[in-house]
């Protein structure tokens, strides 16, 4: 009687090996963009603090001086970036304030740039602006809301949900 291995029998083993190496990469790759999502969704609210931070600071913009407050602005569903800005106005005493970003950008303090894959699924009633003004700093949201949440999603469709209320509070995600 011969002693080995029969076609059938390295076929079978060569297949469960197969199947299991691709389940290992496949989750290896899902993890990966979880991965992403998490940090995308940390930055985010690590920035919104930091722009809070500004606004207590009184950080000054350019040459410009102290603006009336710090902001950050998205550029709707779909997008995979914002932009903090600094909230001028023509006047000291900032009466004549608008709360939003300039169009034209000269407000432009950094362009943030989400992870590969990763995008804002979702604005709250349409959000398009968070401004923090000194000395609180108080918390104006564009449209005017009392809370929003900004939805994160990777193509996997997993989502992080980031959530901002008047008093300033950032959940973390």
């Amino acid at each position: 009687m011969n002693k080995g291995f029969t076609v059938v029998e390295m076929l079978v083993v060569l297949s469960i090996i197969g199947v299991i190496t691709g389940i290992v990469i496949f989750n290896v790759g899902s993890q990966q963009r979880n991965s992403a999502l998490l940090r995308s969704a940390q930055n985010l609210s690590l920035n919104l603090r930091r722009i809070e931070n500004f606004a207590l600071s009184s950080k000054t913009f350019k040459t410009s001086g102290v603006p009336c407050g710090w902001g950050a602005h998205f550029n709707g569903a779909g997008s995979a970036s914002y932009i903090i800005f600094a909230d001028k106005a023509a006047s000291v005493n900032c009466w004549d304030r608008d709360f939003a970003r300039a169009v034209d950008g000269s407000e432009d303090f950094e362009n943030i740039n989400l992870d590969p894959q990763i995008t804002i699924s979702s604005l709250s009633g349409g959000l398009s602006d968070i401004i923090f003004s000194p000395p609180e700093p108080s918390v104006v949201f564009v449209p005017n809301q009392t809370t929003v949440s900004i939805i994160l999603n990777n193509r996997d469709f997993a989502t992080r949900e980031v959530r901002i209320n008047k008093t300033g509070f950032i959940s973390s995600p």
